[in-house]
């Protein structure tokens, strides 16, 4: 019996699953294929199959990261109703807050930043990639709603908060003093949003909150 798309997805999700637990429990290094295998109640084949080898799934961890900005970015396109840059903030905030939520993915994160990834260069650039066009077509959205403030575009803005968001991140996995995800970078990345929406859509939220 053939295996069907959703059984596939299932598979993948139960390999990844096992995977970041055990990398978490353990550390990248001290893990196998055969252990994450084991833990995912599958064959190694498979797990290559999925993910070719243990960087390959470390990769797709990191994929995860991207997803609610990316879900936000598909969302807009049938939902006139959304603020694209207050929803950008809430998705950035969940993202932070998913990280903060367990320490030991700052180890992760450390693996990531320090792995060779000669033989794997460019699947971080798709991962930029990809992230950069979510961002994009958010603020895409955003000005020709007019909330994107000048003398921000589209670009400027995608290509600023990209910045952003990698050097918090990077900062706080090498364990920058004094400084956390929540509520420290959260806050920044807010503050900075907040700036770049245009005074009518700023007096709107105010009002909003009153």
């Amino acid at each position: 019996m053939r295996r069907t798309r959703q059984q596939a997805e299932e598979t993948r999700r139960t390999i990844l699953q096992a995977a970041e637990t055990l990398f978490l429990d353990h550390g990248y290094e001290g893990v196998s294929l055969d252990e994450i295998a084991a833990a995912a109640g599958i064959t190694r084949g498979a797990v290559h199959w999925h993910f070719q080898n243990k960087q390959g799934l470390l990769f797709a961890i990191r994929d995860q990261m991207r997803v609610p900005v990316q879900e936000l970015s598909d969302q807009l396109g049938g939902n006139g109703d959304v603020a694209p840059i207050d929803a950008l903030a809430d998705a950035i905030s969940c993202t932070l807050a998913r990280l903060q939520a367990d320490p030991r993915q700052r180890g992760l994160l450390r693996v990531l930043l320090h792995l060779d990834l000669t033989a794997e260069a460019n699947s971080g650039d798709v991962f930029q990639k990809e992230f950069r066009a979510s961002l994009r077509h958010i603020f895409d959205v955003a000005s020709r709603k007019g909330e994107l403030a000048p003398p921000w575009t589209p670009a400027s803005a995608t290509v600023a908060l990209n910045a952003v968001i990698g050097g918090l991140i990077v900062q706080w996995a090498r364990g920058m003093p004094d400084f956390e995800l929540i509520p420290n970078a959260e806050a920044i990345v807010r503050i900075l949003l907040a700036a770049w929406q245009t005074p009518r859509k700023k007096s709107r939220s105010k009002l909003r909150a009153d």
